[in-house]
């Protein structure tokens, strides 16, 4: 039977509220003094087995219904307390960090007992799950870099805008500095890969082992839009809201090396669509270009086999080797290889091979055995990328 010992590691405290353990729930109509405790909430087990329990004495029915396969919610049973409780078994093929809610007579809740962070759209709740292959993402005695938060003014969106940035543990020592700009998924925010995919200790943990050139993160929402822009679009609004607004912004206030060769683009999913568009019709901004659990071509609904490269104009990009390889340091491209959309990943392989792409020396493949489209491979993929980037 499989053990971890690093589950009470402070990362696992380290969330969007709070860093600080969850706090119990207590019994309604307690005094504040005389609380009596529910056991409720998310318990991780040194088995990896997950503890699910919510308080809901007149509910009919209950479930946990997780983010990745909402279609096989977990069923609850209520006690003779009043609380409701399930264990998930631990799964090696389900691990990392889960997004979920409460099912409570069809119904959706989020529990203010459990951890939550921003995926799906929503403030929901999550659980990390023992991932024994990615023991980078813990908080270590290394130095630690910094998570500032800047506001800016993006012409594109006609408003202000949020990004998320990470600096370097040595940054306030001096010197200049390569910047990736870094999107998340659909349906996520400029906070979610600090607090979904804990990119921040993933590099504190690389720069200690001298792994990595430092850089700096910069993080914006990509699910903003410009007027007459779809929800998926890849984004002209987004793409001008970089490189004319964010880029200067960051530029005029931060020590960078401000030139595309030391500019990288990376995304997941959604944002991997954008990376590849905006990175290859911007080839003077930049230099790296990531797509993790992501893609080469703009697919989505009935779009998932389409290799036109009318529809994917971008791509024409890569067909003039010499001046590709001249523009693009590298050119990575990786998923898991149980994600909900691997066939479209592997119809880029296609294309790469149809169009001579997949022997070109700048272009990465790499496929993560045993993981699904969340955000568990997300951490393992880019702490590969980053170890390639500013080289």
């Amino acid at each position: 039977m499989a053990t971890f010992d690093f589950i009470g590691n402070r990362v696992f405290d380290d969330r969007i509220s709070a860093f600080a353990p969850q706090g119990p729930q207590a019994l309604p109509g307690k005094n504040f003094f005389d609380a009596t405790p529910l056991d409720t909430g998310a318990k991780v087990q040194e088995n990896g087995d997950v503890k699910f329990g919510f308080y809901a004495p007149d509910a009919k029915s209950l479930a946990v219904s997780f983010g990745i396969k909402p279609e096989s919610p977990l069923p609850m049973v209520k006690g003779e307390d009043g609380v409701w409780r399930a264990t998930l078994a631990y799964d090696p093929l389900f691990k990392g960090p889960k997004a979920f809610v409460f099912l409570i007579d069809g119904a959706e809740a989020v529990s203010p007992y459990c951890a939550q962070y921003y995926s799906h759209g929503k403030a929901i709740n999550y659980v990390e799950i023992p991932d024994p292959d990615a023991p980078f993402i813990l908080m270590n005695d290394v130095p630690h870099g910094t998570v500032a938060i800047e506001y800016y003014w993006s012409q594109a969106f006609e408003s202000e805008q949020r990004c998320y940035i990470y600096l370097p543990p040595d940054y306030y020592k001096g010197g200049k500095y390569p910047v990736l700009y870094l999107q998340h998924g659909a349906g996520e925010n400029e906070t979610s890969w600090i607090f979904n995919g804990r990119v921040n200790h993933i590099m504190d943990n690389l720069i200690a082992q001298g792994k990595v050139e430092p850089f700096i993160i910069v993080m914006n929402d990509g699910m903003q839009r410009a007027k007459n822009e779809t929800m998926m679009s890849a984004g002209e609004g987004l793409a001008k809201s970089i490189i004319e607004s964010c880029i200067p912004m960051i530029e005029r206030k931060y020590r960078v090396i401000a030139d595309k060769w030391h500019r990288g683009l990376a995304g997941f999913s959604m944002g991997s669509m954008q990376s590849c568009v905006i990175g290859l019709e911007h080839p003077e901004v930049f230099a790296y270009i990531g797509l993790l659990s992501g893609f080469m071509r703009r697919v989505g609904p009935g779009r998932d086999l389409d290799k036109s490269l009318d529809f994917n104009s971008h791509l024409r990009a890569m067909q003039n080797k010499e001046k590709f390889l001249a523009d693009v340091k590298l050119f990575y491209r990786g998923i898991g290889s149980m994600d909900s959309h691997v066939d479209a990943f592997l119809v880029d392989d296609e294309v790469c091979d149809e169009y001579g792409f997949s022997k070109y020396p700048n272009v990465v493949r790499n496929m993560v055995e045993g993981y699904p489209h969340d955000w568990a491979v997300l951490r393992i993929l880019f702490h590969d990328f980053a170890q390639k980037l500013f080289k």
